[in-house]
């Protein structure tokens, strides 16, 4: 039940969302502005109502107002109030979603750029250290120094050889049924269930 809900509501927000922006490339008016025949007091009720955002209440759009609450409530009914606070939130929402998606791929587009500013930087000084090294000139690297260096190095070998990407290989495991030979002394408390060998091969022996 729940599920037949959530498509429910799912699909229902995908018709507001369409009809939203078929409205704005048409040029029509979304269902959160001013309908015909709804007078200008009543738009701007609604108005208030809607940018009152998670703090809507008739009573609080009446006391701005200086009319009753019921009278409010009268509006909100003929004008369908909640509706079109539901589509406006829904579609501003949407909007936010997009904006933030392209906001994180600029910041990730911006830190490439960094990066690869950063390498350029390393890859001059690089240089020149590789130039003072032919001239036989010391580099008065800190011993820490030249630990991160081998570490950073040893790093990027690997990932240009592919280290850590997954490979191929396979674990093969042989399961021999009938009489096995018999098993080595061991610790007590441990388990010979499985024997590996250099290749990476696995054979296991079972008792029957």
């Amino acid at each position: 039940m729940s599920d037949y809900i959530n498509a429910e509501k799912a699909a229902h927000e995908i018709e507001v969302l369409e009809r939203s922006e078929s409205a704005e490339q048409n040029g029509k008016h979304q269902a959160w502005e001013r309908w015909p025949n709804e007078s200008v007091k009543a738009h701007h009720a609604f108005s208030l109502y809607l940018n009152l955002a998670e703090r809507r209440t008739f009573a609080k759009v009446a006391a701005m107002l200086g009319c009753s609450t019921t009278n409010v409530e009268r509006w909100a009914r003929r004008w369908s109030w909640v509706s079109r606070c539901y589509e406006h939130d829904l579609v501003e929402e949407e909007k936010w979603r997009a904006q933030a998606s392209r906001d994180r791929l600029a910041h990730r587009q911006r830190q490439v750029r960094v990066g690869q500013a950063l390498q350029s930087v390393a890859i001059a000084g690089l240089r020149e250290w590789q130039a003072r090294l032919e001239q036989k000139l010391p580099l008065n690297l800190r011993p820490d120094e030249v630990a991160t260096l081998l570490r950073l190095g040893d790093e990027i070998e690997g990932r240009g050889l592919g280290q850590g990407e997954g490979t191929n290989r396979y674990t093969r495991i042989q399961v021999i049924l009938g009489d096995a030979p018999p098993l080595p002394d061991l610790p007590a408390g441990s388990s010979p269930a499985v024997l590996l060998d250099d290749d990476v091969h696995a054979q296991r022996s079972l008792r029957t």
